[in-house]
C-alpha cells in the first residue's frame, strides 16, 4: 500500500528539542505558524527559506571548505542536525560528496575518529557490554529500526583495526542507503 506523503507529521517535541532532533529539524524552513506552534520563535533567524535555499548556503559553504576531512566533518555536521537538509544535499550533488561520505575520504575518519567526534550516532557495543547487550540497544534513540549495519572495526577498507573508529563504515554506508536507496535515516541504525 503506497505511503500518503502528504499526511500531516503529529510531533510530541518542541523548542530546542525539536532543533536538537535531526530527524525533524527543518532549521530555517521552519514556516512563521510552525514556528509559532513549536516554540521556535526567537530560536533560529527569522527568515524562513525553501529547501534548495537551505541547500544554496551549505553547498557555498562546503565549497570554501579546502580539504576532504574538513569537508567530511562538515556534512557530518549538517546530517547530526538536518537530515532532510543532509540528504538533499548530498542527492543533489552526489558525485561529488559520495568519495566524503564514504570511500576514501570515510577512511581518513575512521583513523582520525576520536579526535573529528561531534555527535552521538549509533549504538557502540563493546566487551564489556556483552552481559546486557539488550539492554545496550535498548538505548538507542531509534524505536522502528529496519537496517542496521555492523561493524567489528577490523580490516577497515585495508587500514587494520580502527577500533571505535570503525564507526565511521556503517555511518557512512547508511548514509548511502539512504541517499541513494531511499531508506529513511529514522529506520537505520549503525552499530
Amino acid at each position: 500500500m503506497p505511503q500518503n506523503r502528504n499526511r500531516p507529521v503529529y510531533i510530541s517535541q518542541a523548542g530546542h528539542h525539536l532543533l536538537g532532533t535531526a530527524l525533524l529539524n527543518k532549521g530555517s524552513a521552519f514556516s512563521v505558524d510552525e514556528r509559532r506552534a513549536f516554540n521556535l520563535e526567537g530560536l533560529i533567524p527569522t527568515a524562513v527559506e525553501t529547501i534548495e535555499e537551505q541547500i544554496a548556503r551549505a553547498y557555498q559553504q562546503y565549497r570554501h571548505i579546502d580539504n576532504d576531512l574538513a569537508k567530511h566533518i562538515f556534512l557530518r555536521h549538517i546530517q547530526d542536525t538536518n537530515e532532510t537538509l543532509f540528504l538533499r544535499l548530498v542527492t543533489d550533488y552526489i558525485e561529488e560528496m559520495l568519495p566524503l561520505i564514504y570511500t576514501p575520504t570515510v577512511g581518513m575518519a575512521c583513523q582520525m575518529f576520536s579526535q573529528i567526534y561531534r555527535n552521538k550516532r549509533g549504538v557502540f557495543l563493546t566487551y564489556e557490554n556483552r552481559d546486557h547487550i539488550e539492554d545496550v540497544l535498548r538505548n538507542a534513540t531509534k524505536p522502528s529500526v529496519k537496517v542496521i549495519v555492523i561493524t567489528d572495526s577490523q580490516r577497515i577498507l585495508g587500514l587494520g583495526d580502527q577500533g571505535i573508529g570503525g564507526m565511521g563504515i556503517p555511518i557512512g554506508k547508511l548514509s548511502i542507503y539512504s541517499a541513494c536507496g531511499g531508506i529513511s535515516p529514522a529506520y537505520t541504525l549503525p552499530i
